[in-house]
């Protein structure tokens, strides 16, 4: 069945603001230098909106609910690629989804408001749009939302609508029923303790229905799939750092990008890497979004 269009992404969204340093970001009570400053969105929501319309994906971003302060600024974004945001309200009383974030090349230190907008009487995120995940070739899903996120899968589920998440435990059925999931080296080592990653990826194997990644940064990933007879390591792609900022969000929207276009397990997670490390090259990483053909460049490389 043909459907209406690509990617209903369901999600965070922020407007971050965004400070480069000059230097190693510093200890308590010392001092450092602020070379660059930028306001764009953030979240690996939007991030992924961004990307995946960018790479040519007709795109659907939902989740997150603008403010009065944050709409204007962030649409003007949206809008520029093309990311429809029509599902997304603006309540009058609401003061945004924002954040800051200092990135010193090797790191990136986040602060904001999050657990005040999960933790309040009202809740500021929308319902899942129920035809949209039917019409949509895949979705992409955050699973910070609790109970709504667990409900997006189980729409997708009813739907047969492809989904790709992340940062998921392999007994949690938004890893289980994902087309494929993404778990970063932050995630396993709160969720996981002292593991060993090679036993901890054959349980995701066992229990899960697509394709698995984890992913330690600079350093080489591991992913496995239910077509694969082995696990298998894939090294990262030499680049040089300016930025890791959105490299996880980069690297998920590769993930799905690799879904809609039917690609191997290995072509998908290939193109994921090779998007994320593009991404690393440039600050702020999606203010100038990776192109296809810089991805396929550097495959190719």
């Amino acid at each position: 069945m043909t459907k209406p269009f690509d990617v209903y992404v369901y999600g965070m969204t922020v407007l971050s603001t965004i400070h480069r340093l000059k230097g190693p970001f510093p200890q308590a009570d010392t001092y450092q230098e602020i070379t660059q400053t930028t306001v764009m969105p953030g979240g690996e929501g939007g991030n992924a909106a961004i990307l995946l319309s960018h790479w040519g994906l007709t795109t659907q971003l939902d989740g997150c609910m603008f403010s009065e302060a944050t709409a204007k600024p962030l649409l003007a974004y949206f809008d520029r690629y093309g990311v429809d945001c029509s599902l997304l309200p603006t309540p009058p009383d609401f003061t945004g989804w924002r954040d800051i974030v200092f990135c010193d090349g090797e790191s990136r230190t986040v602060f904001g408001w999050f657990q005040q907008h999960f933790s309040g009487k009202r809740r500021w995120w929308t319902e899942p749009s129920e035809a949209s995940i039917a019409a949509a070739r895949c979705v992409a899903l955050d699973p910070f939302f609790g109970a709504t996120s667990q409900r997006v899968a189980e729409i997708c589920v009813q739907h047969g609508t492809d989904y790709v998440t992340l940062d998921a435990r392999w007994d949690d059925a938004l890893a289980q029923n994902a087309r494929a999931i993404a778990c970063s080296k932050e995630f396993l080592e709160s969720a996981y303790p002292g593991a060993d990653y090679g036993a901890l990826l054959e349980q995701y194997r066992r229990a899960c229905r697509g394709l698995v990644v984890f992913t330690f940064g600079s350093k080489e990933m591991l992913y496995a799939a239910p077509e694969m007879e082995h696990p298998a390591v894939l090294p990262t792609y030499p680049v040089t750092v300016q930025d890791t900022l959105a490299a996880g969000d980069t690297f998920r929207a590769g993930l799905v990008y690799g879904v809609v276009k039917g690609l191997s397990a290995e072509a998908t997670v290939r193109f994921a890497a090779a998007a994320a490390a593009v991404a690393c090259t440039r600050f702020p990483s999606i203010l100038e979004p990776p192109s296809l053909a810089e991805i396929d460049t550097l495959m190719k490389s």
